[in-house]
């Protein structure tokens, strides 16, 4: 999946208004394997929840080398209507914008402290949604440590 497709399908979903100032192509239509892939994996947790899932998937994504969204994650935007969807769309863009800030880190007094929360916030977003993950497993590709 190419960047512009990844930002598409973000700023679509969660209604941004940058979507104007960007060129981004149409992301496609979730398959109805991965949306009952993704149902599957979040039945029983609140659409909040699994939208700080979404969320730290995304921001993954711009932080960690190598890292991708599965089409699982992808999907999750297909599983929720009304306002169990309007809940996990305000969680995921929480959770995705405090990952930018993780992303856009500039500590003058120490510059290493950066890289360090981004490695550990990489670290623990492979632990818990990577394909092993403890919380949503397979919402997020990485490559081996």
């Amino acid at each position: 999946m190419s960047l512009a497709t990844h930002w598409s399908g973000y700023f679509a979903f969660a209604a941004v208004p940058l979507i104007s100032a960007m060129s981004v192509t149409a992301a496609a239509e979730p398959s109805a394997d991965a949306v009952a892939s993704a149902r599957a994996a979040v039945a029983g947790l609140p659409p909040k929840d699994v939208g700080a899932r979404y969320g730290q998937a995304l921001g993954a994504v711009e932080i960690c080398i190598g890292a991708k969204v599965t089409d699982k994650a992808l999907a999750l935007n297909s599983v929720y209507s009304g306002s169990d969807l309007e809940a996990f769309k305000a969680q995921a863009a929480k959770i995705y914008d405090a990952w930018l800030k993780v992303k856009n880190c500039v500590r003058q007094d120490d510059p290493n402290q950066c890289k360090v929360i981004m490695d550990e916030s990489c670290a623990a977003a492979i632990a818990e949604i990577g394909p092993a993950g403890t919380a949503v497993p397979g919402l997020l590709d990485a490559p081996p440590r």
